[in-house]
């Protein structure tokens, strides 16, 4: 299934699969993307992932990586979730 475009050599994805991802509601995530929230980053592959593209998005503790074939398929993906952190409040 293709699930990502390309648009003058720049990744464009459906914001319903990456909030799903990301195990967001679709609102939420373009909102975040909107307001800057949610911070995005492509990576061409070389040598033997050429060809491949590694998206990258990070929102508070969560951290999306997907793997995506020059067609726009989506090889694989992995969310990981950290624990939040915890800040001191001054008194």
């Amino acid at each position: 299934m293709i699930s990502v475009r390309w648009a003058d050599g720049t990744p464009e994805i459906d914001a319903a699969v990456a909030a799903q991802a990301m195990k967001f509601a679709v609102e939420y995530f373009m909102r975040q993307m909107q307001c800057g929230g949610i911070k995005g980053r492509v990576e061409r592959g070389i040598g033997e992932d050429e060809g491949r593209y590694r998206l990258s998005f990070r929102c508070h503790d969560r951290e999306l990586t997907m793997i995506v074939g020059h067609e726009g398929e989506i090889i694989s993906q992995e969310l990981i979730m950290a624990a939040p952190k915890f800040r001191w409040k001054r008194t």
